[in-house]
């Protein structure tokens, strides 16, 4: 009998301790996937302000993918 409890308390720790890496690992996915979203989107904003800056308008002050 205290064969059959130690077994299922081992496989209740293995488990246990197998779910928390998951769970720690999955958090840590998620918070580098939201950091690297923002860089992002910044440099994105900042480029595409800077391609308008320098972008020649027509006489109409439109940019040539406005027509």
């Amino acid at each position: 009998m205290t064969i059959l409890a130690a077994a299922i308390s081992y496989k209740r720790i293995q488990f246990f301790i197998r779910m928390l890496l998951f769970v720690v690992l999955g958090v840590l996915v998620l918070v580098i996937r939201a950091r690297n979203k923002k860089k992002t989107r910044k440099r994105m904003d900042e480029r595409t302000a800077y391609m308008m800056k320098h972008t020649k308008r027509d006489k109409n002050g439109k940019y040539p993918w406005e027509n």
